[in-house]
């Protein structure tokens, strides 16, 4: 148990983190599936998934670890925290509207879930969230050779020696 060469962080707080935001984007779409029923007045289940579907995609090309579009680590976070926030007021409110005065409870595990999952981040330096971490590398392009001179040369003297051999 412990660290191993590769990571920054214990497993336990890279898993305790996956759990606490597995159950923050359930509970976002908890609160978007709510908020529709609470609001959107169209039959239950066209209004969730007018407010689910586009979120889920939404989510899934910007926030998702495996992103189509890569945002920063920093960016990413803050964005994702965020919309945590809102969807705990949400949460709130579609509750207060909907529901009675003990069904609150939620609302405040979603709060309380964002600011672990912010405390955690903030207390590993980001280590615990998996992101691909290397720098891009520019791809390197060719120059280009006009067509001939390139077999004109090869034809003429062999390669230049390279490496070791270059040396002696």
């Amino acid at each position: 148990m412990g660290k191993s060469n590769t990571q920054k962080v214990s497993p336990i707080l890279s898993s305790l983190y996956a759990a606490v935001a597995f159950l923050l984007e359930v509970g976002l779409l908890f609160a978007a599936a709510l908020a529709a029923i609470a609001y959107v007045p169209w039959p239950t289940i066209p209004a969730i998934l007018v407010v689910v579907v586009p979120l889920l995609a939404l989510w899934s090309v910007f926030f998702s670890p495996k992103a189509v579009v890569k945002l920063r680590l920093r960016t990413r976070l803050t964005l994702i925290h965020l919309i945590y926030l809102v969807g705990s007021y949400v949460l709130w409110l579609s509750i207060d509207r909907s529901f009675t005065e003990q069904s609150q409870i939620w609302a405040i595990a979603m709060l309380v879930l964002t600011g672990v999952s912010a405390i955690l981040i903030l207390a590993t330096g980001g280590y615990v969230v998996p992101h691909d971490r290397t720098k891009p590398q520019p791809s390197p392009r060719p120059q280009p050779q006009p067509v001939g001179a390139r077999t004109a040369q090869s034809a003429q003297s062999p390669a230049p020696a390279r490496g070791r051999r270059a040396a002696r």
